[in-house]
């Protein structure tokens, strides 16, 4: 037998410890687990975007932020990084270091705030349109064939992870 397999297993301290001092409220019916069921769904998912997204040279942090600017010029003239980070609940921080890679990679540029000096707007170039446009098939195909399984019950996954959201805000 191996260790993995006793009923016992050493804590960090290198105390032993018995199975049933595993204080999981599931014990072993790990499929009752809300948290653990859609992490592993998430991941499943999100290996599938990144594998077709590297196909065009980007990453799906990256793909989120130019997709998220191109949703954001529609509704309105300027966008900053703030808003980018805002409305794909990102962390600013990062939108600001993807914002960064993606003016190198020719896809989008800064440029200054037409009434605010002191603050920079993200337009996407020619190019980023077009890899925008590229990438959102790929990326809504994936959701297609993968929350395509659900049949009728896509919507009503919509309304809970809408309602989850609002929820936990």
């Amino acid at each position: 037998m191996s260790e993995y397999n006793k009923c016992t297993y050493k804590n960090l301290e290198g105390k032993l410890m018995e199975k049933s001092q595993f204080n999981s409220i599931y014990k072993d019916e790990y499929k009752k687990s809300t948290g653990l069921l859609f992490i592993r769904a998430y991941h499943k998912w999100h290996g599938l975007i990144k594998n077709k997204l590297r196909t065009i040279d980007l990453t799906h942090p990256q793909f989120v932020v130019l997709t998220t600017l191109a949703a954001l010029l529609r509704q309105q003239e300027w966008v900053s990084q703030t808003h980018i980070a805002r409305f794909s609940d990102m962390d600013v921080m990062t939108v600001s270091q993807i914002i960064r890679l993606l003016v190198k990679k020719g896809l989008i540029m800064r440029e200054v705030h037409p009434k605010d000096s002191r603050a920079n707007i993200i337009l996407l170039t020619d190019t980023g349109l077009q890899k925008v446009n590229q990438a959102l098939p790929l990326a809504e195909g994936i959701d297609q064939a993968f929350f395509g399984k659900l049949e009728n019950n896509t919507e009503i996954l919509n309304q809970l992870l809408m309602e989850l959201e609002a929820e936990n805000d």
